[in-house]
């Protein structure tokens, strides 16, 4: 067994672990049959989910963990308070069975340690990988490995997943400040709840969409991610299965709620287009991925004002909404009552259903817009910025 630890953001764990349960059952063994094996003793810290799999169930969860950075592979954790000590440990891992050179990308850190040195650290440990790997060059880095040192515990990590995960691979387009894709599935997965067999009857617009994340997200919100790299895939111990491309097919995964529509107004022209061109890039790997026969998604995106001109198209009640609207002077001049007037706007001109809403924690909608009640309030760290995501339902 190898222990791993998926890394997620403040506050993110227990949503991060629901999605483990979710997709646990469906994980594939090395015959690339689902593996059998129980759910794990997932220990939640601060930042993540510590547990033991196999390596080739671990490494799945890549694939489908909508709200985590990242999956580490736990190679080793002791307690050193000296470089020669920590050089020796370092050097007797089995680094052979993953890296294919000494060049390899480093992410340190120490604190309240007698080991608090990072260079130092990174040195040492470099010069035992260019003795395990005495006449292996490359241009390229074989792997990424992460060293923390707590209080003389250091913890090495060779990550799995190569570029964050937030970096989907099927956004081909982005705007000015963008959303990050998982805060963006961790608000949709608080909008819909418990509600998820109720969503083919709904019809899920942004009002100020920008380049599309949250929709591209909502599209995809139980859709694997199989065509960009991962970083276990250069490993000499990959596993075999991941390696083909067409690995994707193995999977055997009921079929999940979609959206009756997909909806998106924004008063840029420009994003607009670049929100059309995200959506079909997501359709079209989800095409390129799925088992089943496809069916494209209903979709619409218009350049329009949704305060002052757009209107709800005919059929599309109930209507579900959520955004991340510009803050401060970025709102539109039509607001002047800030955040709280533009939640009371939009529930008065759509009357949606639900709708979800982020925003900065200082300027919290209170009281809720008349005929509406707060259903949900999550503190969300958005790029540094403390905020709520609030989620309001019809009375």
């Amino acid at each position: 067994m190898n222990r791993f630890f998926v890394v997620t953001p403040l506050d993110f764990e227990t949503a991060t672990l629901q999605e483990m349960k979710d997709i646990w059952p469906f994980l594939l063994g090395k015959d690339a049959k689902p593996h059998g094996l129980p759910f794990p003793d997932v220990q939640v810290l601060e930042g993540g989910l510590e547990f033991e799999t196999e390596l080739v169930v671990g490494v799945q969860l890549n694939f489908f963990l909508k709200t985590a950075n990242r999956v580490l592979l736990r190679m080793a954790s002791f307690k050193a308070r000296d470089l020669p000590k920590f050089y020796q440990k370092f050097k007797s891992l089995p680094w052979l069975e993953y890296l294919h050179s000494s060049h390899v990308e480093w992410k340190i850190a120490a604190q309240k340690s007698r080991l608090n040195n990072e260079k130092r650290l990174q040195e040492s440990a470099q010069s035992a990988l260019q003795e395990i790997f005495p006449s292996k060059h490359s241009s390229e880095a074989s792997g990424s490995i992460f060293i923390r040192m707590d209080d003389d515990l250091c913890t090495i990590s060779l990550d799995t997943s190569g570029e964050h995960l937030h970096k989907r691979g099927w956004t081909a387009l982005r705007g000015d400040a963008p959303l990050r894709e998982t805060i963006a599935s961790y608000m949709l997965k608080s909008l819909i709840g418990a509600n998820a067999d109720e969503i083919n009857a709904v019809t899920l617009l942004d009002p100020m969409m920008g380049s599309g994340t949250l929709l591209v997200e909502a599209r995809a919100l139980w859709s694997g991610q199989f065509l960009r790299p991962y970083a276990f895939q250069k490993w000499k111990k990959a596993p075999k299965l991941f390696l083909s491309p067409s690995f994707a097919l193995n999977y055997e995964i009921p079929a999940q709620p979609q959206f009756k529509k997909y909806l998106g107004f924004d008063i840029s022209g420009n994003m607009v287009s670049i929100a059309s061109a995200n959506f079909a890039e997501v359709e079209k790997q989800l095409q390129q991925t799925g088992k089943k026969p496809f069916q494209a998604a209903a979709n619409e995106f218009n350049h329009v004002d949704a305060i002052e001109e757009a209107q709800a198209p005919e059929g599309s009640d109930p209507l579900w909404m959520i955004l991340n609207p510009p803050y401060g002077e970025r709102l539109p001049v039509a607001i002047n009552g800030g955040l709280p007037q533009l939640a009371s706007v939009l529930c008065s001109r759509y009357k949606p259903q639900r709708i979800g809403i982020l925003y900065p924690e200082k300027e919290k909608i209170s009281p809720a817009p008349k005929g509406y009640r707060v259903l949900k309030e999550n503190r969300i760290n958005n790029g540094g910025l403390r905020c709520l995501f609030t989620v309001l339902t019809r009375l």
